[in-house]
């Protein structure tokens, strides 16, 4: 029996609920075999971030190129990047080489305040990620950052997916978790160009909040390895993330991790799905598996 290999390039989250250590487990638990590149090294609990040190970048190539002689992957997730040399390196190996599927979580800002991409690094996203990977899945104030726009409305998210496309990069998810105009619902956008879908879902209030977008981009990553198709990946992860915030164990004095279990296959985990902001949409179907 074989499985699909995933790789996730990131950084490390000693507390574990975000970065390499909560994607390996959610590739993982949704039946992929999952492997890492690390970008970085970090000191972190649920309170916040201590010391934070990068990867040189002998180490990043050389993990890039054990794993690729070794264990090609499906599809890629890139968290964490951090600098311009990294960045372009990155950048270089995705170029050369054939993934069929490259998804970036473009980690500014941790959720406690601290910057984990240099500023001078932040135009490199745009520039020369864009055009070589697949799906980008900023929240809101990563999109305003790398597209230099403030997004308030609805209409503001669906023009900023536009700039996005064409910008270079296949699809967009832009996420609403941080928005304010619908204070009962989380929606996020998606769009393709073509085919374009808000996937909404009643917020829930939890501090377990640490990491949902690396759970989100890891389930993506995943479940485009398993076969699903853009937009049933999309509500694969919206489910599985669903489920681990209402599942989220109380750990820690700050922003704890989801929970990390079994895909449940829940039917109140499904979000529902529209064309636009406005219709309230249909309950999404459980993702079909296998191409």
């Amino acid at each position: 029996m074989t499985k699909p290999i995933a790789w996730t390039i990131a950084g490390s989250d000693s507390g574990g609920g975000a970065g390499v250590q909560a994607d390996l487990k959610v590739m993982n638990l949704l039946g992929v075999h999952a492997c890492s590149v690390i970008t970085a090294l970090t000191a972190q609990n649920t309170v916040g971030t201590g010391l934070l040190e990068w990867v040189a970048p002998d180490m990043l190539k050389a993990q890039l190129d054990a794993l690729q002689s070794d264990l090609p992957p499906v599809a890629v997730k890139l968290g964490m990047l951090g600098t311009v040399e990294t960045i372009e390196i990155v950048t270089r190996f995705l170029t050369g080489t054939h993934v069929p599927f490259t998804v970036c979580d473009p980690v500014l800002i941790s959720s406690s305040g601290t910057f984990l991409l240099e500023a001078k690094a932040w135009p490199l996203v745009t520039e020369k990620l864009f055009p070589v990977i697949d799906l980008i899945t900023p929240n809101l104030p990563e999109a305003e950052h790398l597209l230099g726009m403030e997004i308030a409305t609805p209409s503001d998210i669906e023009t900023a997916a536009n700039i996005a496309l064409s910008l270079g990069v296949n699809e967009v998810l832009i996420k609403g978790g941080h928005g304010s105009h619908d204070v009962e619902l989380s929606s996020d956008y998606w769009s393709d160009g073509t085919d374009r879908a808000w996937l909404s879902s009643p917020r829930i209030e939890t501090r377990s909040s640490h990491g949902t977008g690396c759970v989100l981009s890891s389930a993506i990553a995943a479940a485009r390895a398993l076969g699903c198709q853009p937009l049933d990946s999309i509500v694969l992860a919206k489910t599985y993330l669903n489920q681990g915030l209402r599942q989220a164990p109380d750990l820690g004095n700050g922003y704890g991790p989801l929970a990390f279990n079994p895909w449940e296959k829940a039917e109140e985990d499904l979000p529902m799905i529209s064309k636009t902001a406005e219709d309230p949409g249909v309950r999404a179907e459980f993702p079909v598996f296998g191409n």
